[in-house]
């Protein structure tokens, strides 16, 4: 993973611990599908609604990853 710099005090989604400013952090995100209609409650047929009415909509939620977690060490056989 690469590393940067934060300008911002985080906290590492992994094992909580703080990353303070200038150290070195990783960053990940994730998506999440939702299915939504463009119907308000108020203007929703009152069968079941089409298949052609859904739209698939994404939201993300970024992760922080300290640099000992981002980078974990490499075992030597």
């Amino acid at each position: 993973m690469k590393l940067k710099k934060t300008r911002l005090e985080r906290t590492c989604s992994q094992c909580d611990k703080t990353i303070n400013k200038g150290d070195m952090y990783g960053q990940k995100s994730k998506s999440y599908p939702v299915w939504e209609t463009y119907w308000s409650a108020d203007q929703r047929p009152k069968e079941e609604i089409p298949d052609w009415a859904w739209t698939k909509v994404y939201f993300s939620d970024l992760f922080d990853w300290c640099e000992s977690c981002a980078q974990p060490e490499k075992e030597v056989a």
